[in-house]
C-alpha cells in the first residue's frame, strides 16, 4: 500500500509570510477595501480560521501587508540610492514612480480613514520617506551642488509636492509622466538652488518604487 507523504509543516514565520504576500497580491488586484479574510485564506489554501491564528482582523492584516511592502522597497531604495551620485539620487527619489506602486499608496491614502492600523503604518512610513529625502538633500548640499537652510522642512515640501503630483499623474490622469517629472525637478531645483535641468539630466532608470515585485503572481 502506497502511503502518502504528509504536507510539509511551515514554522510560523513562514505561514505569517505567506498569508502577506497572499494578501499583498489581492491588495495589487483589488485594493485594501476589497479584500477579506476568506479570500486569503483561498489564496493561500488554508481554512480561513487559520489567518486569525496569526492576524486578529482585517484590518490588522492588510496593515501588515502594507508594512511589509514599503519596508522592503524602502530598503532596495535606499541601496540604489546609495549608489549614486547626490543630484541623480535626488532626481531618482523625487521621479514619478510606477504605476502599480502609487496606486497602492492612493489606495492606503484612500481606505486609511477606516482603517487605524493602515493609517499608523502609512504615517509610519511617510515619516521614512521624508527622512530618506531630507539625507538625500544633506548630501546634495555637502557636495556644494545645492543648498538649503533646513533640509528637513525641504523635504516636507518637496514630498507634498510629489505626492500632489503623483495623484494627479496616476489617479486622475491630468498630466503625463513628463509634465509629472518636470513640474517635481523644477520644484526642487528652485528650492534647493540646483541649476535648472539638472535633474532631468541625471535622472537614473530604472525608477523606485517597484514594490510590487515583492509580492509574486
Amino acid at each position: 500500500m502506497v502511503q502518502r507523504k504528509s504536507p510539509e509543516r511551515k514554522s510560523s514565520d513562514e505561514r505569517r509570510d505567506e498569508i502577506v504576500r497572499a494578501t499583498l497580491r489581492l491588495v495589487a488586484a483589488k485594493g485594501f477595501a476589497g479584500v477579506t479574510l476568506r479570500e486569503v485564506a483561498t489564496e493561500v489554501g488554508v481554512v480561513h480560521g487559520l489567518i486569525r491564528h496569526y492576524f486578529t482582523s482585517r484590518d490588522e492584516l492588510v496593515a501588515a501587508a502594507f508594512d511589509f511592502a514599503v519596508t522592503s522597497e524602502l530598503a532596495s531604495d535606499r541601496a540604489l540610492l546609495d549608489g549614486l551620485d547626490p543630484v541623480a539620487a535626488l532626481a531618482g527619489w523625487l521621479a514619478a514612480t510606477p504605476e502599480d506602486h502609487y496606486r497602492v499608496w492612493i489606495d492606503a491614502w484612500s481606505e486609511a480613514p477606516r482603517t487605524p492600523p493602515l493609517a499608523a503604518a502609512l504615517d509610519r512610513h511617510h515619516r521614512d520617506c521624508e527622512r530618506i529625502l531630507t539625507t538625500v538633500i544633506e548630501r546634495v548640499v555637502d557636495a556644494g551642488l545645492g543648498a538649503s537652510a533646513d533640509p528637513a522642512a525641504d523635504s516636507r515640501l518637496l514630498t507634498a509636492v510629489a505626492d500632489g503630483v503623483a495623484v494627479q499623474h496616476h489617479a486622475v490622469g491630468v498630466i503625463g509622466v513628463e509634465e509629472a517629472n518636470a513640474i517635481v525637478f523644477g520644484a526642487a531645483e528652485r528650492q534647493l538652488s540646483l541649476e535648472p535641468g539638472s535633474l532631468a539630466r541625471a535622472n537614473p532608470v530604472p525608477a523606485r518604487g517597484q514594490w510590487t515585485d515583492s509580492a509574486p503572481r
